[in-house]
């Protein structure tokens, strides 16, 4: 999902991302070294393609539009692996949290009527994700400054909670969870610093890509979602054990 170590989303915003992951860091000074790190950052969600229909209220509803969701937090750690001095395999494992903002586009509540416009949501989505990632530097790794590059695949486990859905001047009570668990991907770009010859501080960015077809599903509520996505950044703190090192 990606890396960061404070400044807190993720991310993601709920990559994902989770994910992330949601992020990634690498110096190697030594081919077929291990190195572990921490991250925390924020995440910035893209808006989700939703349409649904279930009760409100105990009003029957229906609605097509989009979710839009506020920036959050992305925090992890890493695992990583040097191949050589041009090539990392890195697992991600991170965490994203973010809270709704709004649903824009069409509502109809049986006994109200229909609205077209944006309507305040109150709730959130936690997403747990795992990434198995391939990272390229591109100028090696023997300077100060260490750029790369990389991608993979992974999971992400997402659940939500909607409390409360505010429509003109009204706030309607919802109280509905659900969760899913779905395929994702991440891409990530970033340059690490070096502090100490084995400990290194990195920027990092990540965008996550989270296959959901159902996320805002839950008790009363049949949901039909598109894909969630997300980008996140933050800081890396990384470790290296060096080759031969207990």
């Amino acid at each position: 999902m990606g890396r960061t170590f404070l400044l807190a989303l993720g991310l993601l915003a709920f990559a994902p991302a989770a994910f992330c992951s949601e992020l990634d860091g690498r110096s190697i000074e030594n081919m077929g070294s291990f190195r572990v790190g921490i991250f925390g950052g924020a995440f910035l969600p893209n808006s989700v393609s939703w349409s649904g229909s279930g009760l409100l209220a105990g009003a029957p509803f229906s609605a097509n539009g989009k979710i839009s969701s506020h920036t959050g937090s992305s925090f992890g750690g890493l695992v990583g692996y040097g191949i050589n001095e041009y090539l990392n395999a890195e697992m991600d494992l991170g965490y994203l949290s973010t809270t709704f903002e709004k649903f824009t586009g069409n509502i109809s509540i049986t006994g109200l009527g229909s609205f077209n416009g944006s309507a305040a949501l109150s709730g959130r989505v936690n997403t747990f994700a795992g990434f198995l990632n391939l990272l390229v530097t591109p100028i090696g790794t023997r300077g100060t400054l260490t750029p790369y590059i990389g991608a993979g695949p992974g999971w992400a486990h997402s659940s939500e909670k909607l409390r409360s859905f505010s429509l003109g001047g009204m706030t309607l009570p919802v109280n509905s969870s659900g969760s899913e668990t779905d395929f994702a991907a991440d891409l990530v770009a970033g340059v690490d610093v070096k502090l100490m010859p084995q400990l290194e501080l990195g920027l990092v960015y990540g965008y996550f890509w989270i296959d959901a077809k159902h996320l805002g599903s839950g008790a009363g509520i049949q949901a039909r979602s598109g894909a969630v996505s997300g980008h996140a950044i933050g800081l890396l703190l990384e470790y290296q054990f060096a080759r031969g090192n207990p």
